[in-house]
């Protein structure tokens, strides 16, 4: 899968460790996927009414858009795509605002 310029762009404002997640969790779903967020300043983090503690301020959260049936699947596969010993998974898996037009698919790794 060829990742357009606006995701590749996004995706290279994370963490090393959690971009290889990103990247490898969107060439498993196989379907079209978006990135909608990931790394954000303080200011947009409140601005979006994100919590202070947001793994998003830390380079470390992607928030992942699509229909809902691709959401759902990406998020088991998250929680199957660990890589090693040293790596114990993500941090949070959670299908945000389903049904609605703000869905999507929010993993911290």
């Amino acid at each position: 899968m060829i990742l357009n310029p606006q995701v590749k762009y996004r995706l290279s404002t994370l963490h090393p460790h959690t971009r290889w997640h990103a990247q490898q969790l969107l060439f498993e779903v196989g379907a079209p996927m978006g990135v909608s967020s990931t790394y954000r300043t303080p200011a947009r983090n409140r601005s979006v009414g994100g919590s202070p503690t947001s793994f998003h301020l830390r380079r470390r959260a992607v928030d992942f858009t699509g229909d809902r049936t691709t959401l759902v699947r990406a998020a088991g596969l998250a929680w199957a795509l660990r890589v090693g010993p040293r790596c114990t998974g993500p941090e949070e898996v959670l299908l945000e605002y389903l049904g609605t037009p703000r869905q999507h698919l929010h993993v911290a790794w």
